[in-house]
């Protein structure tokens, strides 16, 4: 099993909904076949600043994106967004990646601002 980084906890500081939404977009990647142990929220959403058009920035960190994967996977991704909530841009991310890379802007932007959410057995909806 994978270690991941800890990051603060901000959780509280992202409204309920936005938790809510992030954790049923994870469990239905399941559905499409894509595991996602662990959703980064990052951006506006993270920083406590978001405004009524912001979007939920979300790096998808799942063992799927380790090595090549296909384009299918990152259309996955959108098409299971835009059916959970408009407002969510998913960004993959591989799991050795997310623990490993060291280059990659946006996984920086997501360590040192991003909020883990884990999918839960029980969610609204």
């Amino acid at each position: 099993m994978i270690e991941y980084p800890i990051m603060g906890d901000v959780e509280k500081e992202i409204d309920s909904s936005v938790l809510e939404v992030v954790r049923r977009y994870l469990h239905y990647l399941v559905d499409q076949g894509i595991l996602a142990h662990i959703g980064i929220i990052f951006g506006s959403r993270a920083s406590g600043h978001p405004h009524e058009w912001s979007d939920i920035d979300l790096l998808v960190v799942s063992s799927a994106f380790d090595g090549t994967f296909s384009r299918e996977a990152i259309n996955c991704l959108w098409r299971v967004a835009a059916r959970t909530d408009s407002r969510i841009e998913p960004i993959p991310c591989g799991e050795r990646q997310w623990v490993e890379d060291a280059t990659t802007p946006i996984i920086k932007i997501a360590r040192g601002e991003g909020v883990q959410i884990t999918p839960d057995d029980h969610f609204g909806g």
